[in-house]
């Protein structure tokens, strides 16, 4: 078996280095951790998601919008879906890379043929019929 120095420098934590490019994430928990910033240890909020085995520590940006969107209360987050996606921010005086999040739109309802259906005062319409295709099939072709 091969010892790899890289193998014990891995984070528990999602870094922008992790993604390159967005990927939608689904809740299934969140936690309160004691993490470094810096030279200083903090308590922040963590979400740990059904499909990857890398939590993702909330800065204030993330936690705002995700607050704005789901509530305050986060144990009511879970299950819902986020789009974690790698950025730049200025820390510091410098460009540094960055995690950020946002809410997918809701899925269209669609009707059986793939259209979208039509949306009347909160009801789903189906679609409008097609003709039949014996119309479509009965031109008149002169030869």
């Amino acid at each position: 078996m091969v010892l790899l120095a890289s193998s014990f420098d891995q984070s528990k934590y999602l870094s922008a280095n992790d993604l390159t490019q967005e990927k939608a994430f689904r809740i299934k928990s969140a936690t309160a951790e004691m993490v470094r910033r810096g030279n200083v240890q903090e308590q922040r909020p963590v979400l740990w998601f059904t499909n990857h085995t890398k939590g993702l520590v909330l800065n204030t940006t993330n936690l705002r919008t995700l607050k704005g969107a789901f509530g305050d209360n986060m144990e009511t987050w879970v299950g819902k879906v986020i789009i974690v996606f790698p950025t730049q921010t200025d820390f510091g005086g410098k460009m540094v890379g960055a995690l950020r999040v946002r809410i997918p739109p809701p899925k269209q309802a669609v009707a059986g043929n793939g259209q979208p259906t039509k949306i009347v005062q909160q009801e789903v319409l189906p679609p409008e019929p097609k003709p039949p295709l014996k119309d479509d099939l009965d031109d008149e072709i002169g030869f």
